[in-house]
């Protein structure tokens, strides 16, 4: 881990463990060693892993730790390699993290990656959003999601698994976070609303990156 990201983490109020750092790094290590196999990340992103992934993963920490009370369960929608789910759940262990994968291939990675880093409050399940099966009833607190696709066609599905007055992070880019009708429309008929935007910057970019919150209307 890098000075630059020490300084970011500190700026956010996040003070890491020695143990949440070790099991970050065996993260990392794990990460790069299945990478040529599994095709996780793009392969130019593994010398700055920890700044384009796992810092930008932990981004998210201080809100859900102010807006979540301890013991809640969180959903990671599409969470790939383990981003953000997998890197949160060292950093907030007063929560419970289900990680939910489309690829069997993926979920094999996961499940491999808690049992090394020896996560007690991490489940994998292998479906899609929106799919039935184990965990499928489950009305989260929070779920979380960075990098799956078009925010216009998740934020319904997504919205639609949360507990009423529960809340979903959606990880953006400024571009990312400009007007766009479809997703204003598509959050209007899930019944949800924008409640914060929260902007952070990773080092050695000029230009911030958004945390969109959404909270799911309560039901009169």
């Amino acid at each position: 881990m890098t000075d630059a990201v020490k300084a970011s983490l500190s700026a956010w109020g996040l003070q890491l463990t020695q143990e949440s750092l070790r099991k970050l790094q065996l993260f990392a290590a794990g990460l790069k060693e299945k990478n040529a196999l599994l095709n996780l990340v793009s392969k130019t992103d593994e010398p700055q892993l920890w700044e384009r992934h796992i810092l930008d993963s932990l981004a998210g920490a201080p809100l859900l730790r102010r807006l979540l009370k301890p013991g809640a369960i969180i959903a990671d929608a599409g969470s790939g390699a383990g981003f953000p789910g997998l890197a949160l759940s060292t950093a907030l262990e007063e929560f419970r993290f289900n990680l939910l994968d489309s690829s069997g291939k993926r979920c094999s990675f996961l499940n491999w990656s808690a049992t090394a880093m020896n996560l007690e409050n991490v489940s994998v399940f292998h479906r899609r959003l929106g799919e039935g099966g184990v965990a499928a009833a489950t009305g989260y607190d929070a779920v979380i999601e960075r990098a799956m696709g078009q925010l216009e066609n998740i934020l319904p599905q997504c919205l639609n698994i949360l507990a009423e007055g529960g809340i979903f992070l959606a990880w953006q880019s400024a571009a990312q976070t400009r007007e766009r009708p479809a997703v204003n429309a598509a959050l209007r008929k899930a019944g949800g609303e924008l409640s914060e935007t929260f902007p952070y910057r990773l080092p050695g970019e000029t230009e911030a990156r958004y945390i969109l919150v959404f909270r799911k209307r309560l039901q009169r």
